[in-house]
């Protein structure tokens, strides 16, 4: 791992974009808080600081823009039937103000050496793989990098036409969606990233694995890996 973040920071962001990217799941466009731009590694989170009837909630969500210095952040949210912060942020406008603190988090890309990289998501547990793939790129350009990424419907997919963009322009990455319940014409994958991960890896011995998600599928996956060859230490998670 490699790179610095910034000290995080508290204070107030200010919604600049809001649009629908899938499903019952928005892309928000927020400032940083404070006038200096911040520092986000690949892979970390801002927590917002909300009010609810009266009640401090607090909830994190994965930065999904680009890790360099920046005066402004990212990120994906999901609808979430009852949840107190999915959907107040979800109904938000442009120009909604809210307190977070930011950057914070762990979950970050690691040397790979001479191992392949395996990353492995469902739902918005994408989100951290964006930068965190995008830094493979720009730092290991000759690594071998596969995503597996489960949804429900075709129109759950979040922001494809990046991850199809990336895989044009780099021939070390391989896309790879997987759709429980495709209710149109679909020519990908079908099934959970369980399934595609007993087809299509069956030995992760040279891999490094990164999971976010789900936890029932960060745990099965997670087992699945170390059954199939790759050393714990090398297995990577973030729960949602």
């Amino acid at each position: 791992m490699t790179g610095v973040a910034s000290t995080p920071r508290r204070g107030e962001t200010e919604i600049q974009e809001k649009r629908e990217v899938a499903t019952d799941t928005c892309l928000l466009r927020c400032s940083g808080p404070g006038k200096d731009p911040f520092h986000p590694l690949p892979g970390q989170y801002v927590t917002f600081r909300l009010q609810r009837e009266g009640k401090p909630v607090t909830r994190s969500y994965s930065i999904t823009s680009d890790p360099t210095p920046q005066p402004e952040f990212e990120l994906v949210v999901k609808r979430v039937e009852g949840g107190l912060a999915s959907n107040l942020l979800c109904d938000a406008a442009v120009g909604d103000r809210f307190n977070v603190i930011l950057p914070l988090g762990k979950f970050a890309v690691h040397e790979p050496g001479d191992r392949q990289l395996l990353f492995v998501a469902t739902g918005t547990g994408i989100a951290p793989f964006f930068p965190m793939v995008r830094s493979v790129r720009h730092r290991f350009p000759d690594t071998r990098t596969s995503l597996v990424v489960g949804y429900r419907y075709p129109a759950d997919l979040i922001l494809n036409d990046r991850w199809v963009d990336l895989a044009r322009e780099w021939d070390r990455f391989q896309l790879l969606n997987v759709l429980s319940r495709p209710d149109a014409p679909w020519t990908g994958r079908s099934g959970h990233v369980q399934d595609v991960l007993g087809k299509d890896f069956p030995d992760l011995s040279h891999y490094d694995v990164y999971i976010c998600g789900a936890p029932e599928m960060v745990t099965d996956v997670q087992s699945y890996a170390i059954d199939h060859g790759t050393p714990k230490d090398r297995v990577f998670v973030e729960r949602y």
